[in-house]
């Protein structure tokens, strides 16, 4: 018997982002969330237990819907869709095996798979080997290949760039095979992440190529290529609860900055626009005029392109965007989500601080996010916010458990990402300096001294994990 908002999720690997973050959208939004054992999923250095994914597929029942992760099932996890040694024929099989895993199933399924990325540093931490070496060479390679043509390069040994691009097009040759499925009516969505991408390169020319694909075989309304991956399955979480919905939200948007909202986002190939725009449409929700919508997502951008915590780049001055946003905050009676874009890798300060010596409405912030990149930060907080408002409208929205995934965002985007993670910390470090921030956001989100403890899954200071 199918349980009303039952729905599994494979997610890319054992991250918080990955395994946390949509279990606490579903446990104030009413949503009967099934997840693997976190135990068998894919970390830094290990893929996930193939043997136990496929067994964990097969055994699902009482459903309304799957959504998957393809990598983690063709290649253990998305790290590992980078660095694996399988031969084309091994992953084509693979994928095609995913037919019988799933065969006669009576539940939708929602598929989302990365286009490989291509990072601009040299450090093999999520890439093979060669990339402490060569991976800015490799990066400028692919640039010039796509503004130019194919390139070939004297600085790059030729057996590593043989391997690179034998690497490139294997994984290419399976995301055309998810292509392919969907005509046989595998999957209700699918989408293809541009993961980690810039404005030129090889992993463009691969998602123009697959754009037009879904655009020649008329797949517009069931497939999509989208910048991001992290904020994917959260996104189609809420897709999935979207459809079989009877309250279904508008949104207004309103950006701070005509300047800032046409700069390319950093880590993406499109406009900070045209990234939260392609976010919207993918859940398929209206957007309607400012004074017209349900929900009003009020985006924070720098008038510059946007500044980076990691490489300590900062944005043109936003104080004067930051007093326009929050005199409209503050008058707003509606239901509101804030995206903050005017850095990358965190929250913007001085916004957060504005925010916390305002007047707004509190109990109408429905959701704040402020974490790596635009499309990350984007389509987290509409899918925070669109799950509370059909919630509270169905009238099984918890509020106690809303207050912790909103609590968990400004520790995690404002307290660790912009202001005390660096290179060495530790784990110790870290919930010694936390302790005056959880203090303060549990105060003002009226949380009673709640047991936060944090740590660094991965053993690195790239992501924290929160835990209450």
């Amino acid at each position: 018997m199918v349980k009303e908002n039952s729905i599994a999720l494979l997610p890319l690997d054992n991250r918080p982002v990955s395994y946390l973050l949509p279990k606490q959208i579903a446990d104030f939004s009413g949503i009967n969330l099934i997840l693997p054992e976190r135990k068998y999923l894919g970390d830094l250095k290990c893929e996930s237990d193939l043997a136990y994914l496929e067994k964990w597929l097969k055994d699902l029942s009482g459903i309304d819907s799957l959504i998957i992760s393809l990598d983690d099932f063709v290649y253990g996890g998305l790290v590992q869709s980078r660095k694996h040694n399988n031969s084309l024929d091994e992953l084509k099989s693979r994928a095609e095996h995913i037919k019988n895993t799933i065969h006669d199933t009576r539940y939708t399924i929602y598929g989302f798979s990365s286009i490989m990325r291509i990072p601009d540093y040299n450090s093999n931490e999520e890439e093979k080997d060669y990339w402490k070496d060569y991976g800015k060479k490799i990066f400028k390679w692919s640039e010039l290949t796509h503004k130019i043509g194919n390139q070939s390069s004297r600085e790059i040994p030729p057996d590593i760039l043989t391997d690179y691009k034998a690497h490139r097009e294997k994984n290419f040759a399976v995301n055309l095979q998810w292509l392919k499925l969907i005509h046989e009516n595998c999957f209700e969505y699918l989408i293809f992440s541009c993961d980690d991408s810039g404005k030129y390169g090889v992993n463009v020319i691969e998602a123009e190529y697959i754009k037009k694909q879904i655009k020649n075989q008329n797949c517009s309304n069931c497939a999509k290529v989208i910048s991001g991956t992290d904020e994917i399955p959260l996104v189609l979480l809420t897709k999935a609860i979207l459809k079989k919905s009877e309250y279904k939200p508008s949104v207004s948007l309103y950006f701070n900055s005509t300047e800032g909202k046409n700069q390319i986002a950093r880590y993406e190939s499109n406009t900070i626009y045209n990234s939260v725009i392609s976010q919207v449409e993918t859940l398929g929700i209206e957007i309607k005029d400012f004074k017209d919508s349900d929900i009003v997502c009020f985006i924070h951008c720098a008038d510059s392109v946007q500044g980076d915590h990691i490489f300590k780049i900062e944005p043109s001055d936003t104080k004067q965007n930051i007093d326009i946003l929050i005199k409209k905050l503050e008058r707003e009676t509606r239901p509101f989500i804030i995206i903050d874009l005017a850095y990358a890798n965190g929250a913007e300060p001085k916004l957060v601080e504005a925010l916390l010596n305002s007047n707004i409405s509190w109990d109408k912030l429905y959701a704040y996010s402020g974490w790596n990149t635009c499309a990350n930060s984007t389509g987290s907080a509409l899918a925070t916010g669109v799950n509370r408002w059909i919630s509270e409208k169905r009238k099984i929205f918890n509020e106690a458990a809303f207050k912790k995934c909103l609590l968990t965002r400004f520790l995690d985007d404002y307290a660790y990402q912009a202001k005390i993670r660096h290179e060495e910390i530790t784990e110790e470090e870290v919930n010694k300096k936390m302790k005056p921030f959880v203090q303060r956001f549990s105060k003002l989100l009226d949380l009673k001294n709640p047991d936060v403890r944090f740590e660094l899954p991965w053993q690195r200071a790239f992501e924290v994990e929160i835990n209450y």
